[in-house]
């Protein structure tokens, strides 16, 4: 099989949430994963390798002069793609579990925790502004409500949910589904992040999180709530 049969393997078994920002990613987490499957790898090492150059990024952020933080912001990319590396070689070598997926999570949620406190302990070594520890507070609420929400429908499929993976069943996928999507999910609060902290700087990278993360926490459950009763209706929303 030539490597660019197996970079469409790999690239049939990627699960998007929005397709064009995924791209953002999958363009070197692909080659990477097929790098990785060649050698044998697990997935769990590519998300242990994930969250330590997280960590090492984070730590860059802690400084929270200027060239630190673009550096820490290309190594957090970095650390993302290989998260989306870990999903693909799973499914790609068919070495999916509950371990692996909870020890994912978990890294995720770290992650999270170090990105957005080194953020504001950063910028507050800097200028003395200690607002940005309640910016960081705020933004850790809504990211992991958000996370909340996310897990809530992954659990509980909806009936519309459920019809589509139907029919995706009865006809077989000939490629990824191009879409967009945007409910500031974990994708999009990577780029969001990454793009912030070399443009907007630490202090206004979280104040977008809370901005950006606290409407979709308010129209997460309005959507699903307008949805439910829309169903006992007989109604579409």
């Amino acid at each position: 099989m030539s490597i660019r049969e197996r970079y469409q393997q790999i690239e049939s078994v990627t699960k998007y949430s929005n397709y064009y920002l995924g791209k953002c990613y999958t363009w070197l987490s692909t080659p990477i994963t097929e790098r990785a499957a060649s050698w044998g790898w697990h997935p769990n090492v590519l998300t242990l390798l994930s969250l330590a150059i997280a960590l090492v990024a984070t730590s860059l952020f802690l400084v929270g002069e200027t060239l630190y933080v673009v550096i820490g912001a290309f190594l957090l990319y970095v650390s993302y793609v290989l998260d989306w590396c870990d999903g693909q070689l799973a499914r790609f070598t068919g070495q999916t579990s509950p371990f692996g997926g909870w020890l994912d999570q978990m890294c995720d949620r770290i992650k999270d925790f170090a990105y957005v406190t080194s953020l504001a302990y950063g910028n507050y070594r800097q200028t003395g502004d200690t607002s940005v520890f309640l910016a960081a507070l705020l933004a850790l609420f809504f990211l992991f409500l958000l996370e909340y929400y996310g897990q809530m429908n992954r659990a509980i499929p909806s009936v519309e949910s459920a019809s589509a993976s139907a029919s995706v069943q009865e006809s077989p996928r000939l490629g990824p589904v191009k879409r967009v999507v945007i409910d500031f999910s974990i994708d999009e609060q990577y780029f969001f992040v990454v793009v912030g902290a070399i443009i907007l700087g630490a202090k206004y990278t979280l104040y977008g999180i809370v901005l950006l993360a606290g409407l979709m926490a308010i129209y997460k459950p309005l959507k699903g709530w307008m949805r439910y009763y829309a169903a006992k209706r007989g109604g579409h929303v």
